[in-house]
């Protein structure tokens, strides 16, 4: 666990997609021992900030927080804001209204806008902060590494489930797997795609890994991470000479560094949360590319379900089975 949790913070941003966040506060809390997070939430569907307490309460099995904060962000945005506390942890929920979905550039915007705030809304011991998506779930061996100023961290991608939680999981190493698996080079071909795929790089890209900073002021300046992990000490590399030995990538990613990202858990959270939230698939390289433009997979369930069998629902890629996360998946 962390050697200093008063000095660290785990913050995160959510829009309606809660499924995953008492697995993901059970994790953070757990394993690494935070006593501290931040949640910055995006309210939609007429959701007002008390129904958003009493649904996280619920959610934690915490307690409903009576008061209130009206804060402003640096762009002048009005934020709610509320603490839910357990004990000695902390839970800082500032909410704003949102739409269903947003176009990328003014989400990044937005985003760096709140995480001004929050940076400067953290006490002033808190001088560390991981800041991490919704569906990522940070695994380090040696906790004495995060005291550097940056690590890198190989994606590896769930693989959907029938139920969730699943009885065991499994992992693509190719982070976002089925990106590639969708791009036209991978589309045709059948056998001679797949064969293609693995000797290409040996199967894998890492472009799509990240590259974490973990002093506060990378938060308020919304440059807590970046994709890529060439600039920085990860176990990347060492998948891709090992890649013929599963055991052995398995080992390189336990003994170092990794993201569980559990981008897509089922077919329903694929139907149920993404494609409702966001304009295009990240599989979807032929509708308009313009940005929020919705794709035509958000809009017709046929067409979805052909992308989920077709570029999500197996990878071509190798797959290892790891079931660290189970425990905190039922909490």
């Amino acid at each position: 666990m962390l050697s200093d949790p008063s000095r660290w913070c785990v913050v995160t941003h959510h829009k309606e997609n809660y499924s995953l966040l008492p697995a993901f506060m059970a994790y953070y809390r757990q394993y690494f021992g935070f006593k501290r997070a931040m949640i910055f939430c995006g309210m939609t569907r007429g959701r007002t900030h008390d129904s958003l307490k009493q649904l996280l309460a619920e959610k934690l099995n915490m307690p409903i927080p009576v008061m209130d904060k009206t804060c402003f962000t640096p762009a002048g945005m009005e934020l709610k804001v509320c603490e839910l506390t357990d004990g000695d942890f902390v839970l800082w929920v500032a909410s704003y209204p949102a739409t269903e979905y947003t176009p990328g550039g003014k989400f990044h915007h937005l985003r760096s806008d709140v995480h001004a705030w929050g940076a400067s809304y953290l006490p002033p011991e808190i001088m560390r902060t991981m800041v991490v998506d919704s569906d990522e779930f940070l695994y380090v061996k040696d906790f004495k590494s995060l005291d550097m100023d940056q690590l890198g961290f190989h994606f590896i991608d769930v693989i959907p489930s029938e139920i969730w939680p699943p009885k065991t999981l499994k992992f693509s190493l190719q982070g976002w797997y089925y990106t590639r698996q969708a791009r036209p080079h991978f589309k045709y071909g059948g056998r001679i795609a797949e064969s293609l795929a693995r000797l290409t790089g040996r199967g894998l890209q890492h472009n799509q890994c990240k590259t974490y900073w973990f002093c506060k002021n990378r938060m308020a300046s919304f440059t807590a991470w970046t994709h890529g992990t060439a600039h920085s000490l990860s176990g990347c590399g060492g998948l891709n000479v090992f890649l013929d030995d599963l055991e052995k990538c398995h080992r390189i990613l336990r003994e170092t560094s990794c993201c569980y990202h559990l981008a897509m858990t089922t077919k329903n959270h694929l139907f149920n949360e993404r494609m409702r939230l966001q304009p295009r698939l990240q599989t979807d390289y032929w509708s308009d590319q313009r940005d929020g433009v919705r794709g035509k997979e958000t809009m017709d369930l046929n067409a979805a379900e052909k992308t989920f069998n077709r570029s999500i629902r197996k990878s071509i890629f190798p797959v290892i089975e790891d079931n660290f996360l189970l425990p905190y998946l039922s909490a």
